[in-house]
């Protein structure tokens, strides 16, 4: 199993990935880089890396694969999204040639980065795998569109149980207090996360509820909210976000969003807005509250104000986690499957 970053969300699925695999006794073998949460999580991993920045690094990644992939000629190469297809595609092949079932999951329906050929070249590695794995139906609708291949398998998101497992004991980044706490996390420097809305809300103020902004790209200072401008590890993540009672996700675009389960598995109503496959994860009013992309502030604010009643926050969360739970456990099965289909 292959994941190029080896941090974010894509990682903390394909840690559960490794969970579910190695808890009916599969031998899973990891790649990813050297230093970062992944492979600390996941005991027995490859961690490849070298010095010079992030491509040096994707590059020592993609030669331990190479290399693992010649040695073991496993039964199955899992990739987990993309970086550089042009360059994946040699492992690919690699792969195929000793036999190996290649699965690549698809967490974005386009290549990361607008460099020439990236485009045709995923293309060519989507059509190439012998599976093909969503975790949202947007993103398996926008394969087909892009690829015209329709034996696409469509799984949840799963529950990233390696992250909330190293949130035990840890410590929120934010001070508690009696007022509810309404975050946004992540990598706050893309512009898609709509860091915008929730600055304008915390300066603003919403009666009855404080605002917290953690993570990279957050503003060093904010009136209204408590800003924390760095990446948080995973404890301190998944503590913070358990400090809520509700995370504001205004995207502009999402495949789908590790965000939201992880903010309903433990027991913070998601405010989000509806798009891409968001819809898909969050059942407005019953496992957690929707808005139209693009919605005014004041609509945000008429909604908080909505879930302060804690019976309401607890209605939702009481959902939501119920609705992850039965999505991880059709995650699992579907794994599993697979697991028979390599055999």
């Amino acid at each position: 199993m292959v994941d190029w970053l080896g941090r974010g969300g894509i990682a903390h699925c394909t840690e559960a990935w490794m969970h579910e695999l190695r808890a009916v006794g599969e031998s899973v073998e990891l790649v990813t880089r050297s230093g970062r949460e992944l492979a600390a999580t996941v005991p027995g991993s490859h961690g490849a890396g070298r010095r010079g920045g992030a491509l040096p690094e994707y590059l020592a990644v993609v030669a331990e694969a190479r290399f693992l992939v010649r040695e073991l000629e496993p039964r199955a190469l899992v990739l987990h999204g993309t970086v550089f297809p042009q360059i994946e595609l040699g492992l690919l092949r690699v792969a195929q040639r000793r036999k190996s079932t290649v699965i690549f999951v698809a967490h974005e329906p386009a290549p990361p980065h607008n460099v020439p050929g990236a485009h045709p070249a995923l293309v060519r590695l989507i059509r190439a795998a012998d599976v093909v794995i969503t975790h949202s139906a947007f993103v398996a609708d926008q394969v087909r569109v892009l690829t015209g291949r329709h034996d696409v398998t469509l799984l949840p998101l799963p529950i990233p149980v390696g992250l909330i497992t190293a949130g035990l004991g840890a410590v929120s980044v934010v001070e508690s207090s009696p007022v509810p706490l309404a975050l946004l996390f992540g990598n706050l420097h893309r512009t898609y996360k709509g860091s915008t809305t929730v600055k304008e809300l915390a300066t603003r103020g919403v009666d009855g509820w404080r605002f917290a902004l953690v993570g990279k790209g957050a503003p060093a200072s904010l009136q209204g909210a408590t800003t924390v401008s760095r990446f948080l590890e995973a404890g301190e993540l998944v503590a913070t976000v358990s400090s809520s009672a509700a995370t504001l996700l205004p995207y502009t675009r999402a495949s789908q969003s590790a965000a939201v389960v992880l903010a309903q598995a433990v027991g913070s109503v998601v405010v989000a807005t509806s798009v891409g496959g968001i819809p898909e994860q969050v059942e407005n009013g019953v496992t957690g509250r929707l808005l139209p992309v693009g919605a005014r502030v004041e609509g945000w604010r008429d909604l908080l104000i909505e879930l302060r009643d804690p019976d309401e926050q607890a209605r939702i969360a009481v959902a939501a986690r119920r609705s992850v739970e039965h999505a991880h456990v059709k995650f699992t099965a579907g794994v599993l499957e697979l697991v028979g289909v390599v055999r």
